[in-house]
């Protein structure tokens, strides 16, 4: 009785391929599943509706599905439940009062299964959802919004003339959303920057003051505007901490991170950190941070056992360079006094006084992207880092070796053939996040979940990771033991053979009496596995039963191969011109080889009988056989 089993090493998330590079543009181009975070990827791509998870392969095993006169605006979260939420808008803007690169309008949450729960629009002349907002726990959402100010409140709050456009200024606003039982949701809780301003040039206002003595507030006169003059702080990211409520943003036009604290709004920023020139102190070589995107504290239950858990990622955009801009990513560790109940600070400097942790290209003007992407520290330890003017995601260990490297094939929101060359800003991507394999929402929807996947991409050339495996394997049964017929391996070949325990017995190619192999305590009859693997990860895994009779040969005894049989034995130690016959059970002869003459070896093809144990006799020697159905 033999079966054979065979498993494709994953095209999932249950890599176990080797490396491999190919001339591919797009989609997966280097995958090294052994050193890869296993999990799926969400993507929400610019320039088309919808959101996406990919496998490592590049396979899209999953989408939520938007109208097509939509485009994300800019983020989409995946919840433990497997909901999805997201923010849109429409694709035409141009009649809109407030429009910006980042801008949304409807932050929406819907089923894994695409069916609406609820949503609540801002788009109009008072502001409008940008960038980022983040889940609570309770269901609720913060999200960030642009609130615009006509001039004459700009001026009333002291804001420059020179330094003002007719259009006045768009703040920015914090909004929590409570989902209401109809299908929207209420504002609940707010924080504005508004009311947090100083400035130094006019003492008839209420908020003048020494901008140096109060890093707690917002200096009106500082920072450089975005692409829209009127779009002051841009802010492009918030993540909340729930076990403390501090809120963190990115506020790239001040070139810094604020925290602020949920539940003490009045105090306004408790933390500043990347650019001390922000609040009035240090100047351009005190800076760390330029025009930095989706910052984010690392503390998602999966990465509790990592040694960075509680500490801020980060992807800095503009550093400037001697020859040129590059791009990094950074990991800070805010330093926290329990006894002041505040963040430390040095002499108006908030701790640290440097990044935790940073990492670049070897050449690091070889890594540049001037707007969007993101840096993640994965549960493994690997950095998941996207550039997102090109649409890159590059995950690396932590010693630099490549475990990932993928690129969004679409340009401008339309796939695109495997070997196309791409450009900047052709496949913009704001965020990329892996989540685990292990996540509550891929447990709960595993039987929905498309795992092998489909490509983005058109004429997809799968990297040999992700191709389906060709390796064959057949067992062989020598009389002495067990061998292994392969065809089709890649590289080279491991074997191990156990027991039905799982119990390794021998890790060769052949597993036979008096071998490499300890056989001791191993019985007849008894099931035995062989797994085979080859260098591109390909599996095959083996039933066979060990079937040998170790009769000690004597002098002059013959042997025979294979055994069991079926069709046809190899018989060798023949004495010249002995007969050689087939016997039942019940000492019969059934038939009799055909003459050898004085030849030692033989081939003789089985005369059909019923599976079953018989002999091989010559002379003065028998030995069993079991003949297997052909």
């Amino acid at each position: 009785m033999k079966s054979q089993l065979i498993t494709l090493g994953l095209i999932a998330w249950f890599q176990t391929c080797a490396f491999s590079q190919t001339a591919n543009t797009v989609g997966t181009i280097a995958l090294n599943p052994e050193l890869a975070q296993t999990g799926l990827t969400l993507l929400y791509p610019h320039n088309q509706p919808n959101a996406m998870l990919i496998n490592l392969c590049g396979n899209v095993v999953h989408q939520w599905i938007n109208d097509e006169s939509r485009r994300p605006g800019n983020v989409a979260h995946l919840l433990p439940n497997g909901d999805l939420i997201w923010a849109y808008r429409s694709t035409d803007v141009a009649q809109d009062v407030i429009w910006a690169g980042g801008g949304g309008a409807t932050i929406e949450r819907k089923s894994w299964d695409n069916e609406p729960i609820w949503s609540y629009t801002l788009n109009d002349s008072t502001g409008r959802f940008h960038h980022d907002f983040v889940p609570l726990n309770n269901g609720h959402v913060i999200a960030i919004a642009w609130e615009k100010m006509d001039s004459l409140a700009c001026i009333a709050a002291g804001r420059l003339p020179e330094n003002l456009t007719s259009e006045g200024l768009w703040s920015e606003r914090l909004i929590e959303l409570e989902p209401d039982s109809m299908g929207g949701a209420e504002i609940v809780w707010e924080w504005r920057a508004w009311d947090h301003l100083i400035q130094d040039h006019d003492s008839t206002l209420n908020n003048f003051g020494a901008i140096e003595d109060a890093p707690n507030r917002i200096n009106i006169n500082f920072g450089m505007p975005s692409s829209i003059d009127a779009d002051w702080l841009h802010m492009n990211s918030i993540d909340i901490q729930p076990s403390t409520g501090h809120i963190l943003m990115s506020v790239p036009t001040f070139d810094e991170l604020w925290i602020i604290d949920r539940n003490d709004t009045e105090a306004g920023l408790k933390w500043r950190w990347g650019n001390p020139e922000a609040h009035g102190l240090g100047d351009s070589e005190s800076q760390q941070l330029h025009y930095q995107h989706s910052a984010q504290w690392l503390d998602a239950p999966y990465l509790q056992n990592s040694p960075d858990f509680g500490k801020i990622a980060v992807f800095n955009n503009r550093n400037p360079g001697a020859t040129g801009p590059y791009s990094s990513a950074h990991i800070i560790n805010p330093q926290w006094d329990d006894s002041t109940g505040a963040f430390v600070d040095v002499d108006g400097f908030y701790a640290p006084l440097n990044f935790d942790w940073t990492w670049t290209a070897t050449t690091p003007t070889d890594f540049f992207s001037s707007g969007l992407s993101n840096f993640d520290r994965l549960p493994n330890g690997n950095n998941l880092i996207l550039s997102g003017r090109t649409g890159e995601i590059f995950e690396f260990t932590a010693t630099g070796d490549t475990a990932w490297y993928y690129r969004l094939p679409l340009q401008a929101g339309t796939p695109i053939a495997q070997g196309t060359a791409m450009g900047i800003n052709d496949n913009l991507l704001f965020r990329a996040k892996r989540y685990p394999a292990g996540y509550p929402a891929f447990s709960a929807f595993l039987d929905e979940l498309n795992l092998l996947g489909e490509p983005l991409e058109l004429d997809p050339t799968p990297v040999a990771a992700c191709q389906p495996c060709q390796m064959t394997a057949q067992v062989v049964e020598t009389g002495y033991g067990l061998t292994l017929d392969i065809e089709n391996a890649t590289g080279m070949i491991s074997v191990v053979w156990s027991d039905d325990q799982g119990t390794v017995l021998c890790e060769n190619l052949a597993f036979e009496l008096d071998g490499d192999c300890s056989t001791e305590g191993l019985d007849e009859g008894q099931t035995v596995i062989a797994t085979v693997s080859d260098e591109n990860g390909c599996e095959v895994v083996i039933e066979a039963i060990w079937l040998v009779f170790s009769i000690p040969l004597e002098q002059g005894e013959f042997s025979f191969y294979p055994n069991p049989a079926r069709g046809h034995i190899i018989l060798k130690g023949l004495t010249p011109y002995t007969e050689v016959q087939l016997i039942d059970l019940n000492g019969r002869s059934l038939f009799q080889a055909p003459t050898h003459g004085d030849q030692q070896t033989m081939e003789w093809t089985l005369p059909e009988v019923h599976p079953g144990l018989y002999f091989i006799r010559t002379e003065h020697h028998q030995r069993p056989i079991v003949v297997l159905p052909r």
